[in-house]
């Protein structure tokens, strides 16, 4: 029996919109049929994410509060479970969420993670580790950063490719490259690739570069400056509908992993696919 592949959204018990399960519904009825795929809504929680049942007995509020979010889990998948999608779903309660939520992504054997992309200032990201980063440094499958509000809909793909002459990035780059195109020749979408580059770097041949993507030259862009940033620029400019970008370092490297991902969150207004690509 073929093992099933797993959507897993991530619930935000604080917001009143769901986006991520609005793209995870999306996403397993499109590539359900074919490819055997389970709808896994999650949901973690504390005293701290969700108004606690009254009671003097914590730990009875605690089990009244778990019950509580459980119903509401139950009313968010009526409607997927009625047009006919296999939906599982659970709900756990965890001092750390952040963590729980890579475990748990783990523990069920996720094909892919769909959570709401949450923007913070720098300030903010640096005085504490935030779930989508913690999800981009240590989930173990792709990742999908999703905004509140915007419908599902993926027309154009930009890949971000590695600029480097480093041997050890060419495994993530033909890694990287051959999911962007499977991406877009599921969803009939059109791809194109960005690479940064410094003033120290070689420039790169804008032709070479295109025949390195498999693309036409129109559809690739080289430019000079913080990749974060040439990113961002260049996923605005083409009104891009999704950035897929790797998390990867090099063996031996004290980068950390997924830097550049974790800095293109707050940087881009669109969604962000992460993948786990070997160096």
């Amino acid at each position: 029996m073929a093992e099933k592949n797993r959507v897993f959204v991530v619930l935000d018990p604080t917001c009143m919109e769901q986006a991520a399960l609005e793209w995870g519904e999306q996403i397993a009825r499109q590539f359900g049929a074919s490819q055997d795929t389970v709808l896994h809504v999650y949901c973690c929680v504390n005293e701290d994410s969700v108004a606690m049942v009254a009671t003097d007995d914590s730990a009875h509020a605690q089990v009244e509060t778990e019950k509580r979010v459980r119903a509401w889990v139950d009313r968010l998948v009526v409607q997927p479970r009625a047009d006919g999608l296999e939906v599982e779903t659970e709900v756990e309660w965890h001092h750390d969420w952040r963590k729980a939520i890579v475990v748990a992504a783990e523990r069920a054997g996720s094909a892919l993670v769909v959570k709401n992309m949450n923007q913070h200032t720098r300030f903010v990201r640096m005085v504490r580790e935030t779930s989508d980063w913690t999800l981009i440094k240590e989930c173990h499958c792709p990742v999908l950063l999703v905004k509140t509000g915007r419908p599902y809909g993926i027309e154009k793909v930009l890949v971000a490719v590695k600029h480097s002459d480093e041997d050890a990035y060419e495994k993530a780059n033909d890694d990287i490259l051959a999911a962007a195109r499977r991406i877009t020749a599921d969803l009939g979408a059109t791809l194109h690739a960005v690479t940064a580059f410094s003033g120290t770097d070689t420039h790169p041949d804008r032709q070479r570069f295109a025949d390195r993507c498999g693309l036409e030259r129109a559809q690739v862009s080289a430019d000079m400056g913080a990749p974060k940033k040439v990113i961002a620029d260049t996923a605005k400019r083409l009104s891009a509908d999704l950035l897929v970008i790797a998390r990867v370092a090099s063996a031996g490297s004290s980068k950390e992993m997924g830097s550049t991902a974790k800095k293109v969150v707050d940087e881009i207004d669109t969604e962000v696919l992460v993948l786990p690509v070997g160096s």
